[in-house]
C-alpha cells in the first residue's frame, strides 16, 4: 500500500494551485455533522467516521431537487453551514436589531455602544406570553435550518444559505419553552398554541419557501395549504428588494424585509 501521507504531499502543492488555501483550510478544519461527515469545498460528501452514510453531493445532476429524509432530518445539518447572527450593523447583529424592530416598547441596552439588549416588551406569538427581558427569548427560525438543508437547501451555495439563516422574514422572537417544544419540526408536526397565529404562521411557511425555491416536505406543504384555506393573507410579492435585509413589522409581529 503507497504511502498516504506521501501521497497527499505530492498532491497538495497541484491543489494548492487551483484551490484557495483558505477552501482547502475550510475543509481540513470543518466539523463533522450528526452523521460523521460533511460537504467539502467542491460540494461533495465526504464520511470521517465510522457508520457515517453517504449523502448527496450539493451539485447533483441527476436529480434537480434531492432531498434527504425528513424522518432524520438533523442527521446532516452541520451548523457550519447555515452561519447566523451576522453583524448587520457595528456591533449589532440580526437578533438585536429583530429584538429591537418587533419591541412594543422603546428598549434599553446593556452598554452606551448599544450592543444588545437589555429590555423592551415583547409577546411571544406562539404561546401568548408577554416578555421584558430580551435574554429569556429565542429567536425562532419558522423554518428550521434543518428542515431546510434536509430539504434541496443543503444543494444551495453558502451566500444563499446564510442569507436564509439570517433573513428577517423567518425569524420571529419567541420564548425558550415554545423555541424548545417546537425543535426542529415542520407545520405538519408542530403548530402553535395559539390557533389565532395558525394562518400567519402557515403563511410564513409559505412565503419563506416560495421565496427561496425550498421544496417543502408533503406531510408539511398538504398541512400548510390546509390551514391557508381559511386564511386571508395574500402572498408576498418578492421583486428586486428580497434581498434587502431591512426590517418592517407585519401583523402578527412577523419581521419582514422591505
Amino acid at each position: 500500500m503507497p504511502n498516504l501521507k506521501k501521497f497527499v504531499l505530492l498532491l497538495l502543492p497541484g491543489l494548492l494551485i487551483s484551490l484557495p488555501w483558505s477552501s482547502l483550510q475550510a475543509h481540513l478544519d470543518k466539523n463533522f455533522d450528526r452523521n460523521g461527515g460533511h460537504w467539502d469545498f467542491f460540494g461533495n460528501y465526504h464520511c470521517h467516521q465510522s457508520g457515517c452514510r453517504m449523502a448527496p453531493s450539493r451539485n447533483d445532476i441527476m436529480s434537480r431537487r434531492p432531498q434527504l429524509s425528513n424522518r432524520n432530518q438533523d442527521l446532516f445539518y452541520l451548523e457550519d453551514d447555515w452561519p447566523h447572527w451576522m453583524l448587520v450593523g457595528g456591533c449589532q447583529t440580526v437578533r438585536t436589531q429583530i429584538l429591537q424592530a418587533t419591541s412594543e416598547v422603546p428598549v434599553s441596552w446593556t452598554n452606551p455602544r448599544q450592543c444588545e439588549i437589555r429590555e423592551g416588551k415583547w409577546t411571544d406569538p406562539y404561546s401568548g406570553e408577554e416578555f421584558t427581558r430580551a435574554a429569556r427569548l429565542e429567536l425562532d427560525h419558522i423554518i428550521p435550518l434543518p428542515y431546510a438543508n434536509a430539504a434541496n437547501g443543503f444543494q444551495w451555495d453558502d451566500e444563499k444559505r446564510m442569507q436564509f439563516a439570517n433573513d428577517p422574514l423567518n425569524l420571529i422572537p419567541v420564548s425558550r419553552d415554545s423555541h424548545r417544544d417546537k425543535r426542529d419540526r415542520g407545520i405538519g408536526n408542530w403548530r402553535p398554541d395559539q390557533e389565532s397565529f395558525h394562518c400567519e404562521y402557515a403563511a410564513a411557511w409559505r412565503d419563506v419557501s416560495r421565496k427561496y425555491d425550498l421544496d417543502l416536505f408533503q406531510r408539511d406543504r398538504s398541512r400548510m395549504n390546509t390551514i391557508l384555506k381559511d386564511c386571508d393573507i395574500p402572498e408576498r410579492d418578492f421583486g428586486e428588494k428580497d434581498g434587502n435585509t431591512d426590517i418592517d413589522i407585519r401583523a402578527g409581529g412577523i419581521p419582514i424585509p422591505l
